[in-house]
Parts: C-alpha cells; sequence; structure tokens
C-alpha cells in the first residue's frame, strides 16, 4: 500500500508545479490580495501497546488545509485571514490588521500568533521536521493560551536580516468564546461585563538573533506572564485557573528540513503557575526539552530524529518522546523550495510517566502541497 501512495504522490507533484498561481482582481489599483494555501492529506496506523486490551487503528485523514488570504492596502496598511478546512468546516486561525510604519516595524492587532517559543507556530506548518510539531511546544500551547497558539491582542514586531523581535500585549486566553478570550459586548446588550471578572492580562517577548556571519544559526529567547487565569492552566479538571510565568530558549542550525546538509536543533521551555487563591498546594513547575538531528540523503531527502522529555512537575520523572522517519521532496529534485512538494514517513512514540503502562504509537505517511 505504501507504494502506492508514494507511486501516486510522485505523478501527481509534478502537475501541481506547473500550475499557474491564481490572481485577484480588484476594483482599486492600490488594494491588492494575495491568496496562498497548504494541503497535508496522509495515511496513518496508529496502535496502543503495554495493555491487555491493544488497540491498532488504520486509515487516511487530512491533518492540515490551510487558506490563507491577506488584502494591502498600499504598501503599509492590510488584512490576514487564515482559515483550516481540514476538519471539513471552516475553522478560523489568524485574523489580524497590520499596519508597517517602516521598512523593519510592523504592528498587528486582532486574533494571531504573537511571542512565543520558537518551536511552537513560529515554527511554520511547512516547515515542520516530522510531521507534527515538538510535542512539548503542543503540549505548551494546551496549558497556556490554548491548542491554537493564536490569542486576541496587538503586538510590536522589529526585523531585520539577522533579528527578530516581538512585544505581544494580549489577552491571555485564545478562545473565541464572549464568556473568555472575545471581549466584544456593548452596553446596549443590557450587561457589558456578560458577567465575567477579570483584570488580568498577558504579555510576552521573543527575541531571535540569526548571525550573518555563521549562515544557519540561529538563538533566541521567550519569556511572558499571563495573569488571566484562563481554564486551560487549571491543575484538574473543573478547578480555577492559574497564573503563570513561561519562558523559552532555542539554539539551531538549519531551522528548516532541506535547508543544509546537518541541522541540529535544541529547545527548552518551562511553566511556572502560581497556586490559585494564595494557597501552595497547586503551585507546579512544568519543563520541557527537545533535542533534533536530520542528515540529507540522496540530495533531496532528509533522514531525521527528535526526542523529547516533559516534567510536569520539576522534581518527577519526564514523559518522554521519540519521532523518527525519512522526507523527499520533488519541489527541490526540480531545483525549488524543499517544502513546496514533500512527502514524509515518520513513526513516533508516546511514554507517560506514569503507573499507566499504555505507550502509544503512531506511524504516519504524510504529503505536503504548499501553493
Amino acid at each position: 500500500m505504501w507504494w502506492v501512495w508514494i507511486g501516486l504522490f510522485l505523478s501527481y507533484a509534478p502537475a501541481v508545479a506547473q500550475e499557474t498561481a491564481p490572481t485577484v482582481a480588484t476594483s482599486a489599483p492600490d488594494i491588492r490580495v494575495e491568496i496562498r494555501g497548504a494541503f497535508q492529506p496522509r495515511l496513518s496506523y496508529g496502535f496502543t501497546s503495554g495493555t491487555s486490551d491493544d488497540i491498532e487503528r488504520l486509515g487516511l485523514g487530512i491533518r492540515r488545509a490551510r487558506l490563507r488570504a491577506t488584502t494591502t492596502v498600499g504598501s503599509r496598511l492590510g488584512v490576514h485571514y487564515d482559515v483550516d478546512i481540514g476538519s471539513g468546516t471552516l475553522t478560523s486561525i489568524d485574523l489580524f490588521g497590520f499596519y508597517s510604519p517602516s521598512p523593519h516595524w510592523l504592528l498587528r492587532v486582532g486574533y494571531l500568533a504573537g511571542a512565543q517559543p520558537r518551536a511552537a507556530t513560529f515554527t511554520s506548518m511547512t516547515q515542520i521536521d516530522a510531521v507534527d510539531r515538538a510535542a512539548i511546544a503542543e503540549r505548551w500551547a494546551r496549558r497556556t493560551i490554548g491548542s491554537s497558539g493564536r490569542d486576541f491582542g496587538v503586538e510590536a514586531r522589529f526585523q531585520t536580516a539577522t533579528t527578530r523581535f516581538h512585544l505581544f500585549l494580549h489577552n491571555g486566553d485564545g478562545s473565541f468564546s464572549r464568556t473568555r478570550g472575545n471581549f466584544r459586548e456593548s452596553v446596549s446588550g443590557g450587561d457589558a461585563t456578560r458577567g465575567i471578572d477579570r483584570n488580568g492580562l498577558a504579555v510576552s517577548t521573543y527575541l531571535g538573533y540569526m548571525p550573518s556571519a555563521l549562515a544557519g544559526l540561529e538563538v533566541g529567547a521567550f519569556a511572558g506572564y499571563n495573569g488571566s487565569e484562563n481554564p486551560n492552566t487549571a491543575a484538574a479538571e473543573g478547578a480555577g485557573g492559574r497564573a503563570y510565568s513561561t519562558y523559552a530558549a532555542h539554539v539551531y542550525w538549519g531551522a528548516n528540513p532541506g535547508s543544509q546538509p546537518v541541522r541540529l536543533k535544541a529547545d527548552l521551555l518551562g511553566i511556572h503557575y502560581e497556586a490559585p487563591n494564595g494557597s501552595s498546594g497547586d503551585a507546579q513547575h512544568l519543563i520541557g526539552y527537545s533535542m533534533t538531528g536530520a542528515v540529507r540523503l540522496l540530495n533531496n531527502g532528509e533522514a531525521f530524529a527528535r526526542y523529547e522529555g516533559l516534567h510536569p512537575f520539576a522534581d518527577e520523572g519526564a514523559d518522554t518522546y521519540l519521532t523518527a522517519g525519512l522526507s523527499y521532496s520533488l519541489s527541490a529534485r526540480r531545483g525549488e523550495a524543499y517544502h513546496r512538494e514533500r512527502v514524509t514517513l515518520a513513526y513516533a512514540n508516546a511514554y507517560p510517566d506514569s503507573a499507566e503502562p499504555a505507550r502509544q504509537h503512531l506511524v504516519v505517511l504524510q504529503f505536503q502541497f504548499v501553493f
């Protein structure tokens, strides 16, 4: 079955690349609309081991299917909207306005991926090393601002060829719910607060540096504080949310797949939850680390491996994750970008540090088309 899917990809990919990019006509000469997208179908085999009732599942699915529309008015002002249709319904991913007062500064306001750990959404879905982002980054998002990694806020960004700086003031709760993250009430409704008593906001900052003298090297750090006490931060189901401080650091030598013959990446992140209501029982410090290595194969392919550990409490054992596999790029074979047309075969497992003996395993054959 694997060779059938690979054959279909090899025959279809060149045809995709030859298609002409769509153009959008507007009524005003200074308005430009750019439409981009990415599609990631996959064949997966998952199984649970270590229990008396092991479970297996084989099937096809769509991991991500994105459409991005950016409308620019003149050269400085615009609106960006990013949606995912991989679940069969339209889900908003990014929705923000932006203004560029100078070539290096960009202001954004709305629902967006602001300052956060580099391994999270700052690693684009089309530049993921395997088939999913690092597990520690996904766990970080689910336990802070939400799994999407986005939040309502305003951000100032400074970027040059070697430096990237973000300062993000945000609600701290990435939910679109009007009782959580999306505060949009009016007095005509009879309740200007919708009955929600919350004063805490969040502030996050990110700094990245890519020295021009050392091609491929990237170092960076992230720090933030979130006082919203949103439900993602609860110590247990039904418990109250907690304020927290968070941090991260990374060192990359070759951030993107296919970018150089040998790539090495290291990530560290942490969350320190405050005890709610002055108690001490729910104070918690989470620490995660990830190490990735990749080696070029056959000029247009790559072998990769990633090892991760996540300590839910700093003084206890760690959940571990291991991912390994191969990727190959049809677009790179034609001299184009590696991520444009890519096929990836990956194996991943999860070993929780608990009394539960279950172990999670997943084998994925994933295709990627970027347009």
